[in-house]
């Protein structure tokens, strides 16, 4: 009995080695270890402001759908190592394979096998993240550039020479109910009118505390304003302005412009507009004078708010730091917007709670107080 067994073995064996030596002669390599590869494929990865402050999130990301799929870059001649000193292999060849990292994904669509004298040992292997580092900090580069509004579009009134070195704010101000009582296009604005509505507090009273947070944020800072209101598209502001009786807010010389103009000419102050609007259509910028529908009709007004701010984040990708401010009459909004708005790392949102009409009734007098996210 023991004698049939060491034949089954040694039958084994002799059946192993055989494979093995077809295999080596099917592939014209003996045994390896490392090998030395040029691949081509496609990147998918988060960026920032698909991500925002959270942590990625094991998985394949090229997979993702919603909110919104990943990004995606093409790389060629990217050289890296498949296997090691400690690995071994019955092929000398380098795969077609996908690497699968935190928030982003690797995929090749070719690949060829180089000489050893190509990877020298400090090559890094195809599965370590940072072998693909320069490829996603070139393509977020690239994506952020492309999300840009056109210079030309950008409306600046400075009253400064620093302009370009200070540090950067970015306003998101919020029109029917907050800062439409400062706007010149808005008929109830006037101090006659305002007075008379409201007896019990005067206009001064009442937009004082806004322009002086507006003040105190600004002060030695260069200042990007957005629209932070609902009025993403031409629909919308005709629709408010008919319904609310206070003035039209988007487009040529209405009241986001006049604000630049206005904040913009004061002393020592640097303001820019940037107009990037829900209703762009993926081409940033493109709907400030043009009759566009709403873009938001499905949504509720909290989802709004939270969209047409990481709407406009994507304009401050390639800035070192923003200070995001938020202001609104809704303070319900307002908690939405910081619970569940995606903020890069670069930057910090705060949210400021402003709704005269509370101020006009008594119903509020302290200054305004700025909620980090």
């Amino acid at each position: 009995m023991q004698e049939c067994s060491l034949l089954l073995l040694l039958a084994l064996a002799l059946v192993c080695r055989t494979m093995a030596a077809r295999s080596e002669g099917k592939h014209g390599h003996l045994l390896t270890k490392r090998k030395c590869c040029k691949a081509a494929g496609n990147m998918f990865y988060l960026a920032a402001d698909q991500l925002g402050s959270a942590a990625a999130k094991p998985g394949d990301v090229s997979t993702r759908k919603k909110p919104e799929p990943a990004s995606q870059a093409k790389f060629s001649d990217q050289i890296c190592v498949q296997g090691s000193a400690e690995s071994t292999s019955l092929f000398n060849d380098c795969k077609t394979k996908t690497y699968v990292f935190f928030g982003f994904t690797i995929k090749f669509t070719s690949v060829k096998t180089l000489g050893q004298a190509d990877c020298p040992t400090s090559t890094s292997r195809c599965h370590d993240e940072i072998t693909w580092h320069s490829v996603r900090k070139a393509s977020e580069h690239q994506r952020a550039e492309k999300l840009q509004c056109n210079t030309n579009s950008i409306q600046r009134k400075s009253n400064a020479t620093d302009c370009d070195k200070r540090p950067t704010v970015a306003i998101f101000a919020d029109y029917d109910g907050c800062w439409d009582i400062i706007s010149r296009t808005n008929i109830r604005k006037g101090e006659s009118w305002f007075n008379q509505a409201t007896p019990k507090h005067n206009y001064k009273t009442c937009t004082s505390p806004l322009r002086k947070k507006i003040k105190d944020i600004t002060a030695g800072k260069r200042v990007i304003l957005f629209v932070g209101s609902n009025r993403q598209s031409w629909e919308d502001d005709d629709h408010n302005n008919e319904q609310n009786n206070n003035g039209l807010a988007l487009g040529t010389d209405n009241a986001f412009e006049r604000w630049v103009q206005e904040f913009g000419g004061l002393e020592n102050n640097c303001w820019e507009l940037n107009t990037a609007l829900l209703s762009d259509n993926k081409q940033p910028c493109s709907s400030w004078n043009k009759r566009r529908e709403s873009p938001w009709a499905s949504w509720s007004s909290e989802k709004t708010k939270t969209k047409l701010l990481e709407n406009g984040i994507k304009q401050l990708l390639l800035e070192d730091h923003v200070d995001l401010y938020f202001f609104d009459d809704h303070a319900d909004y307002l908690q939405h917007v910081r619970k569940y708005a995606r903020i890069p790392p670069n930057m910090q949102l705060y949210t400021i709670h402003y709704a005269w009409l509370q101020y006009a009734k008594g119903a509020t007098t302290g200054e305004l107080q700025a909620i980090a996210a």
